[in-house]
């Protein structure tokens, strides 16, 4: 019997301390994560892109990215969802979860703030940072009736 519960008492141990590693691992894995990020955000920062605009399109998901884009090109909500064939209140959704991301009150600030910001990031950043929307979307899909590839990236219904 004390070979028995010496071995549980063994077994217990090794489970805990897997337990604590796999805690630990998780950790060192979202802080490579955080490298890895910051590191892709490089060519962006060395552009002249401000470090805290590269994190804050990084935080934007592929939607916000395809507002941001009509909103820097004057597009109301009620235009930009009749595009986008989605509800309104959606819409506003994402431009009001931009405008907090970005730390601006209006959307005329959000386009003051970043019609510069997209002039000066690469192509290939803005991408990564959108989740695989490129920097032209607007310019190619932004307009109501054109087949837009991208659509299930940022409405994968």
């Amino acid at each position: 019997m004390t070979d028995s519960s010496n071995t549980d008492g063994e077994l217990d141990s090794i489970e805990s301390t897997l337990r604590e590693l796999t805690t630990q691992l998780r950790k060192v894995d979202a802080k490579v994560d955080r490298l890895l990020g910051l590191y892709d955000a490089l060519g962006s920062i060395a552009a002249g892109v401000p470090p805290r605009m590269v994190s804050a399109l990084h935080a934007m998901t592929p939607a916000e990215h395809v507002a941001l884009q009509m909103v820097l090109d004057n597009r109301s909500n009620h235009e930009i969802a009749v595009c986008l064939e989605v509800d309104e209140a959606e819409v506003k959704a994402w431009v009001d979860s931009m405008l907090r991301k970005l730390e601006v009150g209006q959307r005329r600030d959000l386009r003051q703030l970043m019609t510069p910001v997209l002039a000066k990031i690469p192509a290939a950043e803005y991408e990564k940072a959108s989740g695989g929307i490129p920097k032209d979307w607007n310019d190619k899909y932004g307009v109501g009736g054109i087949p837009d590839p991208f659509r299930r990236i940022y409405r994968p219904e």
